[in-house]
């Protein structure tokens, strides 16, 4: 999927990914069957681009609604979409908030003012430490900077070993 807004910044193209990019994304995910590239493509336009209707899909006030012959679906998705404004404004706050400096622990990505890492404050949260006990260890912080560790949590990859994929095999000469 392309995102829907871009912009020039010198040479470079930046893009950013808008509510409706992500509310798409978060909808496939959640989708209970797969869909196919035509329909895909419809409810990006849908959720993505801002058209009220394309192809199965069109809206009804902040719900999808999808039809196909004499089906209809109704896909709820005021929670998907407060999930989603709630999770952006803090990624979005949180890329301003979060600053890396060579002078201060060596580059590494730290809370603005302070010399907290990021990635430190992410990995108790991946670890499961309850906000309220990291608030008390790191009192500078305020409830917005733990909403963009929380969530910068999800991106990286939970302490411990890696989990071996199980493999089957099956025993040559085996009986059967």
């Amino acid at each position: 999927m392309t995102p829907s807004h871009r912009h020039r910044a010198g040479k470079a193209v930046r893009h950013q990914f808008s509510a409706g990019d992500v509310l798409y994304v978060k909808v496939l995910t959640e989708f209970p069957f797969p869909l196919s590239k035509q329909d895909k493509q419809s409810l990006a336009q849908v959720l993505a681009r801002g058209n009220r209707t394309a192809s199965h899909w069109s809206l009804k006030g902040a719900d999808l609604v999808y039809r196909s012959g004499e089906m209809q679906m109704l896909v709820e998705c005021k929670s998907f979409r407060q999930t989603v404004a709630r999770n952006l404004a803090a990624y979005r706050w949180g890329r301003r908030r979060v600053v890396s400096s060579s002078e201060v622990l060596g580059g590494e990505p730290v809370f603005r003012g302070t010399r907290i890492p990021l990635q430190h404050v992410a990995s108790l949260f991946r670890k499961g430490v309850p906000e309220q006990e990291i608030a008390e260890d790191f009192p500078n912080l305020s409830a917005r900077d733990f909403a963009y560790a929380r969530l910068f949590a999800r991106f990286g990859e939970k302490p411990g070993r890696p989990r071996k994929r199980l493999v089957i095999q099956r025993k040559h000469g085996a009986a059967e």
